[in-house]
């Protein structure tokens, strides 16, 4: 704690290296914020509480409402029962198709079978002119006449006036915001959900809705089935007669051209086609011959030709030959390491080796020769086709173009034919799938009655009851945190005045034995936590005044009730009873509102003398000065409502007086009255070696503090700043690290 006092007009002195750092903030920690907490619990608790309570009360009158679900997935397995073509493909199963569903299923055509069947139009909570007090259905009547359905009745129109258009349509927008269906993730599963006041209503309704969606996917199988049905019926009559027309066309057709049938075709033009089909062979043939020629003969005007011709590989014979001829080269190589070139072996094997080479040859030769010849022959084949095809066609001239005809007929008649009986065999097939039509979907779970409401949701809503009152607390006690404008603090006062702190003096109240005033308090106690802090205050003094340490010590505040006359008495009465040879007096400076006797006189008061008699000369020294049995302490009153009281405070026999104290007591302490009420305090802070001002802990304005110690500051005197009245259980809590904080959290250490 810095102790010693400097002038509001000029800067405090820095803090020494090591020290006075350790008192300024750092900031805002964890521990700052429980320790907020902790010394607004019952902020928080009783915020909390308040929540809590609103909570539950609107909990409680709540309409319970339950929601009760059926799951519905669409079946990707399609069951065929027959190999049959459907009429109606099945739904596709991707995202789009799926939500398209969801929409069937939340439609209002599905609604109004729903409420038909289960006669939803007869109960109250779907219709709101079945319940009592049909004007408490303002806001649906709002809704109808927005949407153009209705007007707003007024006055005592009865509810039956209402039309009957409204009010299926108010069932139906009261069935449909109850109804809510949605994918289940990423399957093809659907939940059909339905809430209602009443659990069981709710499992039938929604189980209703899923049982309906699927008779209506079977409907509208049955419908497209049946229209289908009834359209190929008409086509079918119509095919008939034509296949009918067409048929007996090419009959008569045949029957006036005289041509005769075989398998389906007349003979002329049977015969045509056979030869035609006989040439085409023969001219294939003949071309794969001459190929065949003309690449052997290729190979032979090239060098090793005839080795890899195909035909020529494939005789035995030359394959024979080629046997020899490799034989006999691997005889002439033998010999050919053993003997010269003109040995009679190898002359030998030399003339065998161009033998077998003549040999094949001649075999090629033949081979092509063979070639030629199956070339001629079908040239000539097919020249004979060709001939006795073109006799056949002059022959049937005539009968060509009634073909021709005829095949166009019969090709008519066989086209109406396949389409007559396409459609005959898909209208068996439709007929049969009247029969055996299933759904898209299926139910994979039944709705069951549910047991706890989904609305409201108590556990939820008390938690979040819960949490939205601790915040509410934690944001009311950081605003009555933010507008406190009280001192706590050694820093605060500091920060504030630009002075220093001499100290922090407890209440008597928040110590034990509290029955006692304090200023008795401290004579039964002086080595209590209250006289320490005391004793701190008054060294405080002294050590901040090292050069000359001060006998006339001027105690003010800055408004009443700051327990300035209370710390005078007690200060003076424990630094008198200290020791024997120290001579103390308090003179009661406040002339106007007087104190001092009120604490030490008690009945004496009426045998002592007062200050402005002494200096009026009506009563002498000895006749004015009171002492104080417990503690031996001297002591001069003042009188209630003393007459120009300024004028006697200003006056030079004040100054006389009070000097002439200061020589013959060791220490004078003046009480004063506040320094905003009344010019006197700063009057007296002339007489004064040292003013030690009084805040009152958390009570003082912040802004009245700094004003008066700024009026204080102008006289010129040195000043101090002393909490007074601190609440050290309280105070203990802020963990501020001051003398207040250990007078209250170790407590034991003093004799109390």
């Amino acid at each position: 704690m810095n102790i010693r006092p400097v002038d509001l007009a000029s800067p405090p002195p820095p803090a020494a290296a090591g020290f006075g750092d350790s008192r300024r903030p750092l900031g805002f920690e964890l521990r700052d914020a429980l320790r907020l907490l902790n010394r607004r619990k019952s902020l928080l608790i009783g915020t909390i509480a308040v929540v809590a309570a609103l909570a539950f009360v609107v909990l409680q009158n709540l309409t319970p409402r339950y929601t009760a679900q059926s799951l519905v997935m669409l079946d990707v397995r399609k069951q065929k029962i027959a190999p049959n073509q459907e009429v109606l493909s099945g739904l596709p199963v991707d995202n789009a198709a799926l939500q398209g569903e969801i929409e069937i299923i939340k439609s209002r055509n599905m609604a109004r079978r729903v409420i038909a069947k289960l006669k939803l139009a007869d109960d109250p909570e779907f219709n709101p002119t079945l319940r009592p007090g049909f004007w408490s259905f303002a806001g649906e009547a709002g809704l109808l006449h927005s949407l153009g359905l209705v007007r707003m009745f007024g006055g005592d129109t009865p509810a039956k006036e209402m039309d009957e258009v409204a009010v299926r349509t108010t069932v139906e927008n009261a069935f449909i915001r109850n109804l809510s269906v949605s994918a289940r993730g990423r399957s093809y599963v659907m939940g059909v959900a339905f809430e209602s006041t009443n659990p069981k209503k709710a499992a039938q309704i929604a189980n209703a809705v899923a049982d309906f969606y699927l008779v209506d996917q079977l409907e509208v199988k049955f419908d497209a089935t049946k229209r289908a049905a009834e359209w190929l019926n008409e086509r079918l009559g119509d095919l008939r007669k034509r296949v009918q027309e067409s048929e007996a066309a090419v009959a008569v057709f045949r029957d006036r051209n005289r041509l005769v049938e075989t398998r389906d075709l007349t003979v002329n033009a049977q015969q045509l086609t056979e030869l035609n089909t006989q040439l085409t062979l023969a001219r294939a043939q003949r071309a794969e011959r001459e190929a065949r020629l003309t690449q052997v003969r290729d190979l032979l005007r090239s060098s090793g030709g005839t080795d890899s011709a195909a035909e020529v590989l494939a005789s035995p014979l030359i394959q024979r030959l080629r046997e020899q001829e490799a034989e006999v080269a691997r005889r002439e190589a033998d010999l050919a390491t053993r003997y010269g070139p003109n040995h009679p072996q190898i002359i030998k094997v030399r003339a065998e080796y161009a033998d077998l080479k003549k040999k094949i040859e001649d075999e090629v030769a033949k081979i092509v020769r063979g070639f030629a010849q199956e070339v001629e022959v079908s040239k000539t084949r097919e020249n004979s086709m060709a001939a006795q095809l073109g006799n056949l066609e002059r022959q049937s001239g005539d009968l060509g173009r009634a073909a021709v005809q005829l095949r166009q007929l019969q090709r008519e008649a066989e086209s109406n034919r396949t389409i007559y009986e396409s459609f005959l065999n898909r209208f068996k097939e439709t007929r049969e799938q009247e029969d055996i039509q299933q759904p898209d979907a299926r139910i994979v779970s039944e709705a069951v009655v549910p047991v706890v409401p989904s609305f409201p949701r108590y556990t939820f809503f008390m938690l979040l009851a819960l949490g939205g009152g601790v915040l509410l607390g934690v944001a009311l006690i950081v605003a009555v945190e933010r507008l406190d404008g009280g001192f706590r603090t050694a820093d605060q006062i500091e920060a504030a005045t630009g002075l220093p702190t001499l100290g922090a003096v407890p209440i008597v109240t928040g110590l034990k034995n509290t029955f006692v005033a304090p200023h008795d308090y401290v004579v039964q106690k002086p080595t209590s936590s209250y006289g320490e802090a005391l004793r701190s205050v008054y060294t405080a003094i002294n050590l901040g005044s090292l050069d000359r340490q001060p006998k006339v010590i001027m105690v003010t505040s800055s408004l009443p009730e700051e327990g300035k006359s209370t710390f005078t008495v007690s200060l003076a009465r424990l630094l008198a009873k200290s020791g024997t040879s120290k001579k103390v007096i308090i003179v009661d400076c406040d002339l106007r509102r007087p104190t001092v006797h009120k604490l030490l006189t008690r009945d004496k008061g009426a045998s002592i003398g007062t200050i402005d008699e002494y200096l009026s000369g009506t009563k002498t020294f000895e006749q004015v000065v009171g002492v104080d049995e417990k503690s031996g302490l001297h002591y001069i009153i003042a009188k209630t409502n003393t007459p120009n009281p300024t004028e006697i405070l200003e006056s030079n026999l004040m100054r006389d007086f009070i000097a002439a104290l200061a020589k013959s007591y060791d220490l004078v302490i003046l009480d004063t009255p506040p320094v905003m009420a009344v010019s006197d305090a700063r009057i007296v802070s002339q007489l004064a070696d040292y003013v030690v001002f009084l805040v009152r802990w958390e009570r003082t304005p912040r802004e009245l503090a700094i004003n008066a110690v700024k009026l204080l500051t102008e006289t010129g005197r040195r000043v101090g700043v002393a909490l007074s009245r601190v609440d050290l259980r309280r105070h203990a809590k802020y963990g501020y690290g001051d003398y207040g904080y250990y007078y209250g959290r170790y407590r034991d250490y003093y004799r109390n």
